[in-house]
């Protein structure tokens, strides 16, 4: 007769807020994380979230202190952990928003029948308003994308993808007439 394997993954073990200022562990994606040195623990389990911290961080003033102490420091490790998360998700932002940018210069260059090296064009004018409008967005605006070949790019995506969404909407017809 075979025994199942245990699986510790499958034990909905819960994160206990008492490690959190016991052994400055949070909850990040659903696994323990160390706020001190940003390691990751398979399981949420007391015995290793605490071996982590007296094993890695024994020799460090965290344990010497009080409670109060203790709580205060969470606190700041818990704001720069949240910083540096909020830091990566801003530069996602703002390169998701350079290619939103330079799709729409491409559609409108396509639509208007201008030719593809005009994106250059477009960006040179877009920086020379941007000093005066808003100097501080600048940076921003230079990495948008708008050479040639990106212009390229970008149209044939955006041909594809209409293309694709006009194919959908021809397979929901019922009926189709074509007149002379």
């Amino acid at each position: 007769m075979a025994t199942k394997k245990r699986k510790v993954d499958s034990e909905c073990r819960a994160f206990n807020d008492e490690w959190t200022w016991k052994y400055f562990f949070t909850v990040v994606k659903d696994r323990p994380v160390c706020l001190i040195c940003n390691e990751a623990v398979a399981v949420f389990k007391e015995y290793n979230i605490s071996r982590h911290f007296t094993s890695k961080h024994k020799n460090s003033n965290y344990e010497a202190m009080s409670v109060y102490e203790r709580k205060q420091n969470v606190e700041s490790l818990f704001k720069k952990l949240s910083g540096r998360q909020n830091f990566f998700k801003k530069v996602n932002t703002i390169q998701e928003a350079a290619t939103h940018e330079s799709y729409i210069v491409a559609y409108n260059i396509a639509k208007n029948n201008k030719a593809l090296r005009d994106g250059e064009f477009v960006k040179q004018c877009m920086l020379q308003v941007c000093d005066v409008l808003c100097p501080g967005k600048k940076n921003n605006l230079q990495t948008v994308s708008l050479s040639r070949k990106t212009v390229t790019s970008r149209i044939e995506a955006i041909d594809k993808n209409l293309t694709s969404q006009l194919e959908s909407k021809i397979g929901q017809f019922k009926f189709c007439s074509i007149e002379h």
